[in-house]
């Protein structure tokens, strides 16, 4: 996006002096809705934690009523607070990326709204006066420093999009933990005499929620690389000034 005139679409009185905001459409028209959704995606991680909290809590009770039968429950019980401890953890990071993500994307699409703006009321002048450069210098300006501000919202934009692919990279490996610990419970259920079905339940429900909890992860992660891609597109327009 240099100091070019314009270019000639079809005839003098078409010429257009910039259409960078042509070339972001395809890029920008889902931005909000992914980063968006890529956050809502968890809004049932807080219940979602606290049903597995529960669920580690009531196998810790039975294991510990089953005594001998309970050994390797109980072992597998300490992973399971472990890996909810861990994945509650990451609740408030994510409240905190949300809305910065907001409040950046926010940003992003005042600056394209802007820019679409200037480059209109560029082709306006140019068409007006024969295409000389010379008096669009006020609105090249004011142009370049929009371009620049969305540059450095992108820029934002990818940081706190790392930040979440980094926190849904942690969910993804406590959903794989959860899945193990489940089936390893119903395993041990197996030999557990008495205590069979009620451990045999508590595996059930607790496999139920990892199969919960990767729904979210696979819901976020197709959203993130979907943002990913307009946001890379976003970040390299500064150098094109």
């Amino acid at each position: 996006m240099g100091e070019t005139a314009g270019k000639m679409v079809s005839g003098d009185d078409l010429a257009v002096w910039r259409d960078s905001v042509g070339e972001y459409a395809g890029h920008t028209q889902d931005l909000y809705a992914n980063c968006v959704s890529a956050y809502h995606a968890f809004d049932g991680l807080p219940r979602l934690v606290d049903g597995l909290r529960l669920l580690s809590v009531n196998a810790g009770l039975v294991s510990a009523r089953a005594g001998d039968y309970g050994r390797s429950i109980r072992v597998l019980t300490n992973f399971a607070t472990e890996s909810v401890t861990r994945l509650r953890d990451v609740i408030p990071q994510m409240l905190s990326l949300k809305r910065e993500t907001y409040e950046t994307v926010g940003s992003v699409m005042r600056s394209i709204n802007d820019i679409g703006k200037l480059e209109a009321a560029g082709t306006i002048i140019m068409r007006g006066q024969g295409g000389q450069a010379a008096s669009l210098g006020a609105v090249s300006g004011a142009w370049r420093a929009r371009v620049r501000t969305l540059s450095a919202a992108a820029s934002r934009l990818s940081t706190a999009n790392d930040h979440l692919v980094a926190a849904v990279r942690v969910a993804r490996e406590v959903m794989l933990q959860v899945e193990l610990i489940a089936a390893n419970i119903a395993i041990e259920a197996t030999t557990a005499g008495p205590w069979e079905a009620e451990l045999t339940a508590i595996a059930e429900t607790i496999r139920a929620k990892s199969v919960e909890l990767r729904a979210m992860v696979d819901d976020a992660g197709r959203n993130l690389r979907n943002a990913t891609e307009t946001i890379v597109a976003l970040v390299g327009v500064g150098s094109r000034t």
